[in-house]
This record gives structure tokens, C-alpha cells and sequence, in this order.
């Protein structure tokens, strides 16, 4: 793919469909719960992605039998009702966040031996510190390097009991506790120190702890925190389990039709996911977008003859990884856009609040930042060269604003760096996005 990759605009009203890979989130959690189930389970629709191929090759470094098939999207897993085959492993988890954090969780469960987790330079500046914490308050010997990667854990099972946790680095922290409680010898009770924390995240987690068995009795939730009794293994009830169409990946094709105008059916989501990200589909019709939803896909419509959509305001931090499409879009809206209640943005794979705020900038736009929010003034768009930074969110909303004919002649006046970065969660999506224009001509 040529690097930098130049946008090809839409020079007609979009009119087709794309179809969404499985969800990132979902497929990693699934293939952790599966690989601590009693048996097989055969994951479908799976993600195939680079962060789900660091989880499949952890876990088999573990020692567990995973078994994937990319050309039917399917996982098998062998579980083993929480043990872990290998007593010592060397995981390497990329900048996988995710990974890293459900990783180490599941690592404690361990019976002896030794695990070291690490990543590349950048995950070695994501936050672990209060992850690592949590799991030594409930039993667990996990070390790290100034509170970063790598990791050292020397497991002994998990005793449990109460963790206090400051989860407003990443929800994720709760998740990892959440997916290892039932095994906890005692169950777990999490302590939220700070309650301003992303939950839609969570939710799901505890919502797939049910699709697995666990009984809905043994779980809690409040604002000031979770308690997971012990219970059975994991086990499918069902003969497989799908995992949904990835709505953060759909969030670029909703935003689609306000930069180009005209209809996009995007598959694979429904209105009644489990996945929070799906609330950005209910921003765009806050500006003025028309969205019809169906029984497994949506379709989303905007009609530019009758002017620019309404700029965004607001807080973001429930779905802050939309965050990005969002400030994307707004130089093709009718004012200024506030985005806020992204602080914690600015330590995942990149800095990207920093990163958005180049880019538009770049492109001719006015954009100021302060450490937990991103403000866009629209200005006339300038021709631009968009560093990703390597990261694939910063990679596919720019590539919804290169869609927009700038020119008004059909040649691509927008440019990404390391196109190849969105194998991280959808290798597809430059495909995806031609094909969808192809459709519309």
C-alpha cells in the first residue's frame, strides 16, 4: 500500500454499504473467558486483526490448544476450567493494551512458575500501576518496572477479596478484575477510588460473564464499585458464541455521509449493543444526521444540499475512542467544535489529543487543546500530509476527511502516513472505504 497513502475524495453522494469486522473488544475478551471455560468453545465473527493475533499467540504461548481460522472468522478454544498449561512464559503483547492488561490478570490465576509481559517502546509508557496494585491487594505477586511494562508475575492462584482501584486511566484495570473474579478463591470486591470512570466497557464485560454462565446473583454493580462471587467455570451455552460487529470501526461510516453526503448502510451493528461506542451513532443524529436502524445493520443518512451538519460540544469520555472521528469531521461542520473528557486519551497508543490537533492543523483548521479537551474552528482545508503516529484511530478518521472533495475535482488533496497501522484493530478499512466509493460513482 503506498505510503503516505493519498485519500481518494467521493466525488458523488455515498451510496452503498460496508460491512464491519467483529469487535476488537469482544474477540479478546471472549478468547480469555474461553480459554478459562470448562471445554471447547468456538468463537464466530471473530476480529482478526494485529491486537487479536497478539491475544491467540499469548494465550497459545500459555500453553492452551487455539485454533484459528481467518477465512471463516472463526476461533477454537480449548479450555481448561481456569488452569494454565505453561508454568513459564515470555508474552509479548505489541501495544496492545487490552492484552496487556487482561493478560496479566489471567496470569494470576497461575498455580507456580514465572511470567514476564512486555510490549514495544510505546506500551512501555501505557499506565499498568494501578492494574498491578489492585492484583497484588488481592493476592497476587506482579512487579513492574516503575509501574510500567514490563511485568514480572510469579502466580499462586488468587486469593481475592477487596481491591481499591483508580480506574480512570482505563476502564479496562476493572475489566481484567472482573474477567479473573470467578476464579478468585474468595471472589473479588473492587473499590472505586475515583467514580468518574468509563462503564460502558465494563458493562460489557459483565454482561459476557452471563452469555458464559456465570449466574446474574453472584454479580454487583453500584457507583462505588463491583463484587463477583465465585463460581463455575465459563461454559457456552451455545453451540458457538458471535461476537459483534465492531462499533468503534463503524463509528468512521456513520460519520461518512456528513462529509460526502448521501446514505451508508453500515453491517454488522445493532442499536442494542453491548458495546458503548455504539452511543456515537446517537451524537450524529444530535447534528443532524438521519439514522434508520435495522436487525443487524443501520443505516445513516445526510443530505449536504441543505447545508453543513451542527458542530459537537460536549464530553466524549464514555466513548472517547470515537472521540477522534468526531474531531475529523469537524472542519465540515457549521462551527466550532468542543470536545472534552478526553484527558485520558493522551496515554494510549499515542498522544491523541496532540495527534488530532497536528493533523487538523495540517489540513488548515484551527485547533487548541488543553490537557482534556480538543476545540476545532472550521477553516478553508488545506492540502496536508497526516503523521499517524502509528495509530490506527488517528489513521481512519482522517481518511473520513480525505473522503470530503476538497478540491471539488476529484483529486485527493489528503495524505496518511503508515497507512498499514490499521491492521491493528481493521486491516480491511482502506478496502472497505474504496469499495464504498466505488459503490457510490
Amino acid at each position: 500500500m503506498q505510503d503516505p497513502y493519498p485519500v481518494p475524495p467521493f466525488t458523488c453522494p455515498a451510496s452503498g454499504s460496508a460491512t464491519v469486522p467483529g469487535s476488537k473488544s469482544i474477540t479478546n475478551r471472549a478468547l480469555v473467558m474461553a480459554a478459562l471455560a470448562d471445554g471447547v468453545t468456538l468463537l464466530e465473527n471473530c476480529l482478526f486483526s494485529e491486537d487479536t493475533e497478539i491475544m491467540v499467540k499469548a494465550l497459545q504461548d500459555l500453553g492452551f490448544d487455539v485454533q484459528p481460522d481467518p477465512a471463516a472468522l472463526t476461533i477454537r478454544v480449548s479450555g481448561l476450567s481456569g488452569q494454565i498449561p505453561a508454568k513459564q512464559a515470555n508474552l509479548h503483547v505489541g501495544n496492545s493494551g487490552t492484552s496487556a492488561r487482561f493478560l496479566a490478570a489471567l496470569c494470576c490465576l497461575g498455580q507456580e512458575g514465572t511470567y514476564t509481559l512486555d510490549g514495544v517502546p510505546q506500551m512501555r509508557k501505557r499506565p499498568i500501576a494501578d492494574l498491578a496494585d489492585a492484583l497484588n491487594q488481592l493476592g497476587a505477586d506482579v512487579q513492574t518496572q516503575d509501574g510500567f511494562a514490563p511485568l514480572l508475575i510469579r502466580p499462586n492462584g488468587l486469593a481475592g477479596g477487596q481491591a481499591r482501584i483508580d480506574a480512570t486511566a482505563s476502564s479496562q484495570f476493572v475489566s481484567a478484575l472482573v474477567l479473573v473474579a470467578p476464579y478468585a478463591k474468595n471472589g473479588i470486591r473492587i473499590a472505586m477510588t475515583e467514580t468518574s470512570v468509563r462503564r460502558g466497557y465494563i458493562d460489557l464485560t459483565l454482561e459476557m460473564l452471563k452469555q458464559f454462565g456465570t449466574p446474574a446473583d453472584s454479580i454487583e454493580a453500584s457507583l462505588d464499585g463491583y463484587r463477583i462471587a465465585p463460581s463455575q467455570p465459563y461454559r457456552c451455552e451455545q453451540p458457538s458464541y458471535a461476537v459483534e460487529g465492531d462499533a468503534s470501526a463503524a463509528s468512521y461510516f456513520f460519520a461518512l455521509p456528513l462529509a460526502v453526503g448521501g446514505s451508508v448502510e453500515i453491517v454488522g451493528v445493532t442499536k442494542n449493543s453491548l458495546q458503548g461506542d455504539i452511543a456515537f451513532a446517537r451524537r450524529l443524529e444530535e447534528i443532524g444526521a438521519r439514522i434508520e436502524w435495522r436487525e443487524r445493520s443501520a443505516l445513516c443518512s445526510y443530505d449536504l444540499t441543505k447545508g453543513r451538519a451542527a458542530p459537537f460540544s460536549g464530553d466524549f469520555y464514555p466513548y472517547s475512542d470515537t472521540f477522534l472521528t468526531a474531531a475529523a469531521l469537524a472542519p465540515l461542520l457549521s462551527g466550532p467544535s468542543s470536545i472534552e473528557g478526553i484527558e485520558h486519551t493522551r496515554h494510549q497508543e499515542c498522544d491523541r489529543i496532540a495527534a488530532m490537533a497536528q493533523g487538523l492543523q495540517r489540513a488548515g483548521q484551527e485547533a487548541s487543546e488543553t490537557p482534556g479537551s480538543l476545540a476545532i474552528t472550521p477553516a478553508p482545508l488545506q492540502p496536508a500530509t497526516i503523521d499517524t503516529f502509528h495509530d490506527h484511530r488517528v489513521a481512519m478518521s482522517f481518511a473520513i476527511l480525505g473522503s470530503h472533495d476538497a478540491r471539488g475535482d476529484g483529486s485527493p488533496w489528503l495524505q496518511i502516513e503508515d497507512p498499514t497501522c490499521c491492521r491493528k484493530t481493521f486491516p480491511e478499512f482502506f478496502t472497505v472505504l474504496e469499495n464504498l466509493r466505488q459503490q457510490s460513482l
